[in-house]
């Protein structure tokens, strides 16, 4: 049987079909007339990539149709031309196609319950284990670092590379009284990285330990410092004085496409991890003194340094929209100039506890 192009929502699927179909005619699937088709034996190795992310569901509460299952996470059959029976029997028939009754594997059925294979009650994901480490770390610091064996290739993907005269920003909050007892901003060293002895504890640095922390975003530097309605802050910006190689925590990573990629779920995983830890970094402290809060996340910034990171960047606590950057060497950045502001207006979210 053939189908076609209008079968596919996935742009992938789609374009495939075109440039592999050798005739034109009438669809077999959704019905399209003087279209490219395709035998559905053609995409049983892209499919069969697919599906090796989902396996038969454990109990029948946690099954569902496969169809449904891939058409949710990637959007793979175009629904208004493929009505939900059809989408069954195109892949249950693409699935069956390159089927051998000598390899031992029994036939694809699109009434089967199937669940993704890191739903799986046993499986404990990259994103689990990271949990459960921030969660015991607090109450032992000895835990061990749960990913040593594995993770600095896989942080490649998300590398960025910043290079020398890039502007960051960095606040302080209050001012200085010139030779006029005018206010003035910070400036210079006043608003660089802190002197070992004013090193407080931070999400990347235990204390005494310099590192200095910036911000992609004037607002984002003001709102990390907390300021109150009414006050003074100084902000500065910050020229990088030599390229860095970074971990962006920020980055919107390429997508993946199931089809051809190997190994989907690890690199799912991978992702899901890498976004838990960009989590991690931007979580509030829910007090001021509770710096086992951090306990985590510094560990997380020593492995990335002994990684050969410079820094990590990582979505703002305090400002949504906003990135804050980490850099390991407090001199890799040089203030250029500062100026004062007044908080003049500050917004309040709240929620139920």
């Amino acid at each position: 049987m053939s189908c076609c192009p209008n079968c596919f929502y996935h742009e992938w699927l789609k374009a495939d079909i075109r440039e592999q179909s050798l005739e034109m005619g009438n669809c077999d699937f959704c019905g399209s007339l003087a279209v490219p088709l395709i035998d559905e034996s053609e995409l049983a190795g892209a499919f069969h990539n697919l599906v090796s992310m989902y396996t038969e569901a454990d109990t029948f509460e946690n099954g569902e149709f496969l169809a449904w299952l891939i058409d949710w996470d990637w959007q793979v059959f175009d629904d208004d031309r493929l009505p939900e029976d059809k989408r069954g029997e195109l892949l249950e028939s693409i699935l069956n196609s390159d089927w051998d009754d000598d390899d031992g594997d029994p036939r694809f059925s699109a009434t089967d319950l199937y669940m993704r294979v890191n739903d799986q009650w046993f499986h404990r994901t990259n994103r689990d284990v990271w949990q459960d480490f921030c969660s015991q770390v607090r109450r032992d610091q000895n835990v061990q670092f749960p990913f040593e064996d594995f993770m600095a290739d896989e942080l490649a993907v998300s590398e960025d590379a910043v290079i020398a005269g890039t502007i960051f920003h960095r606040a302080r909050p209050g001012f200085l009284f010139d030779e006029n007892d005018e206010r003035e901003a910070w400036s210079g060293v006043d608003i660089a990285a802190p002197p070992l002895p004013r090193c407080k504890a931070g999400r990347a640095n235990v204390e005494g330990q310099r590192v200095l922390y910036v911000a992609d975003q004037e607002k984002t530097a003001v709102s990390e410092v907390r300021p109150a309605f009414g006050s003074y802050v100084s902000v500065a910006c910050i020229s990088l004085r030599r390229n860095a190689r970074i971990l962006d925590l920020t980055r919107d990573l390429p997508q993946l496409n199931p089809f051809v990629q190997d190994q989907m779920v690890w690199h799912r995983e991978i992702r899901a991890l890498l976004c838990a830890l960009g989590e991690e970094m931007s979580r509030p402290l829910e007090r001021f003194d509770d710096v086992a809060s951090y306990i985590a996340t510094q560990r997380l910034s020593d492995y990335i340094r002994l990684s050969n990171f410079d820094g990590i960047r990582y979505p703002s606590a305090l400002q949504p929209a906003g990135s804050s950057v980490v850099f390991f060497d407090p001199q890799v950045g040089e203030v250029v100039e500062s100026r004062l502001v007044k908080i003049t207006f500050l917004d309040l979210e709240y929620e139920e506890d």
